[in-house]
C-alpha cells in the first residue's frame, strides 16, 4: 500500500472543511488543488471552471478587483502571510463578503507555491456593521447628555437660587438648607457627564487598528443618520454628497466613526440655529477625500495652533453652553494618523470652518 503523504492527510482534512482550500502553483500558474467548498461559496462547479489565478479573479467583485490584484503583488514581494477582505460575486449576481488567508511557501527566496484558505464572511461582517451601529449611538448620546441635560440642570439651579433669593432671613433656613442641597446634586450631575465624555474619549489613547474593508459612504451615512433623528440635538441642516454610491477602503470602522462623530459634533457646536454643515466624500487615485464644512463662528487665528492639541485653551465652550472635554480634534488627528492619513483646516471667523481629512484607500504595511 502506497504511503500517504502530509500533503495527503491535509487534502483529506480539506475535503470535509466548510472553508475553501486552494493550493497554487506560481510557476505553472495553475491551482493544483482546490476543495469541494469551493461550490458552495462561490455557487460555482468546481469541474467547469478553469483553475487559473486570473480565472479565479473572476469571482471577486469588480470594484475590488484591483484591490485585491494590488495586495496580492505586495504579497508575492514580501513572501509573508497576508489578509484580504472583499466582495466575490456569485453568477446571479448576489454580492457576498469574503475573507482570504494566504500562505507562501518559499525555497531558495523564491515564491514557489501559495495556500489560501477562503471563508464566507457575511455573518462576521454583518455583526461588525450592527457593532457600529451600537457604538455610533453610544457616542452620538453621551455628546446629547452634555447639551441637553445640563440645560435643565442648569435651569433648576437657577430657580433653586431664585427661591433663596425670594425668601432671605434666617426664618427659613430650612429652604435655604433644601436649595443648597439641589445645588449640590445639580453640580454634582453636571461634573458626572463632564466626567463621562472625557472617560470616554481617553479610552482612544490605547488603542490598536482592526482594519476591514468598508463602503465609507455607508459608514458615514450611519453616524449622520443618528445625529439627525435627534430633532431637539441637530436644528442645523446636514448635507451629505459623494462621488460615487459606495467607496470602499481599509479602515477600523470604530475609529473612523470617532473621527467624523467629533467633526460632526464640533460642527454642531459652534454653528448657530438653522445653520448648514456638509459633508462630501471625494474618491481620488488612491486615497479618499472627506472635506466637512460648516458657516458657524469659524476659529479664531490665536486658537488655531492649539486646535489638534489635548487640554488646551482651543477647547471652547458651545454655543449653547455645550462643555469641551479638549480632546475632541486631538482624537480626529490621532485616529486619522494611525490610518496613515491626514487633516488640515481652513477656518475664517463668522463665516465659518471646513475640515479636510484625506485617508489612504488602502493601508500600507511594512
Amino acid at each position: 500500500m502506497e504511503k500517504k503523504t502530509e500533503f495527503d492527510f491535509l487534502k483529506q482534512v480539506a475535503e470535509q472543511a466548510n472553508e475553501l482550500f486552494f493550493f497554487y502553483n506560481v510557476q505553472t500558474d495553475k491551482i493544483e488543488y482546490i476543495n469541494p467548498a469551493f461550490e458552495e461559496i462561490t455557487k460555482r462547479d468546481r469541474k467547469d471552471f478553469e483553475l487559473k489565478s486570473g480565472h479565479l479573479l473572476d469571482i471577486v467583485h469588480p470594484d475590488d478587483r484591483e484591490y485585491v490584484k494590488i495586495t496580492l503583488k505586495q504579497f508575492a514581494k514580501r513572501k509573508n502571510r497576508s489578509l484580504l477582505d472583499f466582495r466575490i460575486i456569485w453568477p446571479d449576481n448576489t454580492e457576498r463578503w469574503a475573507r482570504l488567508k494566504i500562505y507562501p511557501v518559499v525555497e531558495d527566496d523564491e515564491l514557489q507555491y501559495v495556500g489560501g484558505i477562503l471563508e464566507d464572511d457575511a455573518a462576521r461582517k454583518t455583526s461588525i456593521f450592527n457593532m457600529q451601529r451600537v457604538n455610533s449611538w453610544k457616542d452620538s448620546t453621551l455628546e446629547i447628555p452634555a447639551h441637553d441635560l445640563k440645560g435643565p440642570i442648569g435651569i433648576v439651579q437657577m430657580l433653586s437660587s431664585s427661591i433663596n433669593d425670594h425668601f432671605p432671613g434666617k426664618e427659613h433656613k430650612k429652604v435655604h438648607e433644601w436649595t443648597a442641597i439641589i445645588n449640590k446634586i445639580c453640580k454634582r450631575n453636571i461634573d458626572l457627564i463632564k466626567s463621562l465624555l472625557k472617560n470616554e474619549s481617553l479610552e482612544t489613547e490605547v488603542v490598536e487598528l482592526s482594519l476591514e474593508r468598508v463602503d465609507v459612504v455607508w459608514e458615514i451615512n450611519e453616524v449622520i443618520n443618528i445625529y439627525q433623528k435627534v430633532e431637539s440635538h441637530i436644528s442645523r441642516r446636514v448635507e451629505f454628497t459623494h462621488s460615487h454610491d459606495k467607496i470602499f477602503a481599509e479602515i477600523d470602522s470604530m475609529k473612523f466613526t470617532q473621527i467624523f462623530n467629533n467633526l460632526l459634533s464640533n460642527a454642531v457646536k459652534f454653528t448657530k440655529e438653522d445653520g448648514v454643515i456638509k459633508i462630501h466624500i471625494e474618491k481620488l487615485e488612491q486615497t479618499v477625500l472627506f472635506p466637512v464644512s460648516d458657516n458657524g463662528i469659524g476659529i479664531p487665528k490665536e486658537l488655531q495652533r492649539y486646535l489638534f492639541n489635548k487640554y488646551t485653551k482651543a477647547g471652547r465652550e458651545g454655543l449653547m453652553g455645550e462643555e469641551s472635554v479638549g480632546l475632541g480634534m486631538w482624537i480626529v488627528k490621532s485616529m486619522t494618523e494611525m490610518h496613515q492619513g491626514k487633516v488640515w483646516f481652513e477656518t475664517e471667523v463668522n463665516k465659518g470652518t471646513e475640515f479636510y481629512i484625506e485617508l489612504p484607500l488602502d493601508i500600507q504595511r511594512d
